[in-house]
């Protein structure tokens, strides 16, 4: 593959995935802003961000890496951003339990409905999708 069809396709799988998160996610703000007021919505926030950006992190270190070294596998390039993901979630998890006064349980949901989008992702195809 080309460096710059991969970046392209890395950062493409990105952006529809950042767009389901975004949907999955604020469907739960709203509800917690009907249902538990501004700690709930507080907190359902918290946890949209810590679902959303680590992984957007780690994919546009993927896609910055595939235009550098246009030879590196595909396979690596899911590694790295997995590890960078999941070390992001690390430390945001941590820091938000450690010195935020927020409902965890909301947080975590939250986290839960978002990261939701991951799977969901594949079921939403493009106009272009549909027609080949």
């Amino acid at each position: 593959m080309e460096a710059n069809s991969t970046s392209d396709s890395i950062m493409l799988a990105g952006k529809r995935i950042l767009i389901t998160q975004l949907g999955l996610g604020l469907a739960f703000v709203v509800y917690e802003l009907f249902s538990n007021g501004a700690i709930g919505v507080e907190s359902a926030l918290t946890g949209v961000v810590i679902a959303i950006v680590p992984s957007m992190i780690g994919m546009m270190f993927a896609s910055m890496k595939s235009k550098m070294k246009p030879s590196e596998s595909l396979r690596d390039l899911m590694n790295l951003s997995r590890n960078i993901k999941l070390i992001y979630t690390i430390i945001m998890f941590v820091l938000t339990f450690r010195f935020m006064a927020l409902r965890n349980i909301v947080v975590l949901i939250a986290f839960c409905v978002t990261m939701l989008g991951h799977f969901l992702t594949p079921l939403f195809k493009d106009q272009d999708e549909r027609k080949a």
